[in-house]
């Protein structure tokens, strides 16, 4: 078998219909479904059975509820294929993606192919990036690509070889598959990206990157500051991008407190405060981008008054943060 797909399951009985169907009207075909229901308490684990029983490729797994990092590692565990691939079960991916990928991968005997994704909010719609470039990376680039954000940091656009992608388990509730990718990075030597829009991330009111603030979101942070002790250890020639991804994780954690009402998070408040001070000399002595320098800055200089500037922004720009919290 060539490819194993796994889409972890909880509460989008009104979405996955689509989602399987885009998924079993692949061009390319020989490939195993693996649906993991984590718990749902809706229909959902019906209608993945009923898949089950419709096409003989699907794979159901039905587990308590444990978040998404667990349903994908229950996949990963009984995985077949020689690539591995993930869709999450309220997004659709184009007819032609896996056979784009796959061929791309053996073209350029890449360990991870990659294409490019059209991110659809409510409110727009955002491309990663429809160049039809084909970008061949080695894993230092690779990594450098994931902190800069040259393609997307989802693992939804992308097949691994499974030796690789089943030496790693996901972790935590958010940017999980930023981390995840980080640690296969390091296991490569090849990574190619064709970057042809063929994934539909869609972005619904009620998904996780739409809702408020919880303790869940300190995830970002610990992710990071992760991967710059192992970049400290392994990587040396990328702590400047580690740093900086972490400066920008906090910085848009700060926001999202404050937009979630700081005296509510204070803890998590003091704690991404502490973070931040351990960055001055960072930013000024470093080429940063203009915005986030002058974030910084205001906000060392005055909290209330950079409060204020930023939620003000938000709402003229109609910024996501915003949205997160209305």
């Amino acid at each position: 078998m060539k490819l194993s797909i796994i889409v972890p399951v909880y509460n989008k009985s009104k979405y996955i219909n689509r989602c399987i169907q885009s998924i079993l009207s692949q061009t390319f075909t020989d490939f195993e479904l693996i649906l993991v229901n984590d718990g749902s308490t809706d229909d959902s684990g019906d209608r993945c059975n009923f898949y089950a029983i419709l096409d003989s490729r699907v794979v159901v797994i039905h587990q308590n509820n444990h978040g998404v990092s667990a349903a994908r590692n229950a996949g990963l565990n009984i995985a077949r294929g020689t690539y591995i691939g993930f869709v999450d079960c309220d997004d659709e991916i184009d007819p032609d993606m896996y056979s784009t990928l796959i061929n791309t991968a053996k073209h350029y005997d890449a360990d991870i192919s990659i294409c490019g994704v059209r991110k659809v909010f409510p409110y727009k719609v955002e491309l990663y990036y429809g160049t039809n470039a084909i970008k061949v990376y080695n894993k230092i680039e690779a990594i450098g690509g994931l902190f800069k954000k040259k393609f997307s940091r989802s693992v939804c656009d992308k097949i691994y070889k499974a030796e690789i992608a089943k030496k790693i388990k996901f972790e935590g509730y958010m940017n999980e598959d930023t981390f995840y990718n980080f640690l296969i990075f390091i296991e490569t030597n090849k990574i190619v990206f064709n970057d042809v829009i063929k994934y539909n991330y869609l972005i619904r009111d009620n998904s996780v990157t739409m809702t408020k603030f919880s303790k869940k979101d300190l995830d970002t942070i610990f992710f990071s500051e992760r991967m710059i002790k192992i970049c400290e250890e392994k990587l040396p020639e990328l702590i400047y991008n580690a740093k900086y991804y972490d400066l920008v994780n906090n910085i848009s954690l700060l926001n999202l407190i404050l937009m979630s009402k700081k005296e509510l998070h204070l803890n998590e408040y003091n704690h991404v405060v502490r973070n931040l001070d351990n960055y001055s000399n960072y930013v000024n002595k470093n080429s940063i981008k203009s915005k986030h320098k002058y974030a910084y800055n205001i906000f060392k200089l005055n909290p209330t008054i950079y409060e204020f500037l930023m939620k003000t922004y938000c709402k003229i720009t109609n910024a996501d943060v915003s949205k997160k919290n209305n």
